[in-house]
């Protein structure tokens, strides 16, 4: 997984989200994660989200709205 994460996987998930990120921002945010990432999997440790991410997103803007 680690080596998964590159430059590139970052400008696409970004994209894929539609929030704008300059090359160099994917750069330094797959240099910043890489580390993290390894570690996690060195450990092997799984960490299962509890909430659907999309559904995660509608609750906080409504709590933002508030």
């Amino acid at each position: 997984m680690p080596d998964d994460i590159s430059a590139d996987r970052v400008s696409a998930i970004a994209s894929a989200a539609r929030v704008p990120l300059a090359p160099s921002d994917a750069e330094r945010i797959a240099r910043a994660v890489a580390p993290t990432a390894a570690r996690f999997a060195r450990a092997k440790i799984d960490l299962s989200p509890e909430t659907e991410p999309a559904t995660f997103a509608a609750v906080q803007r409504q709590e933002i709205g508030r």
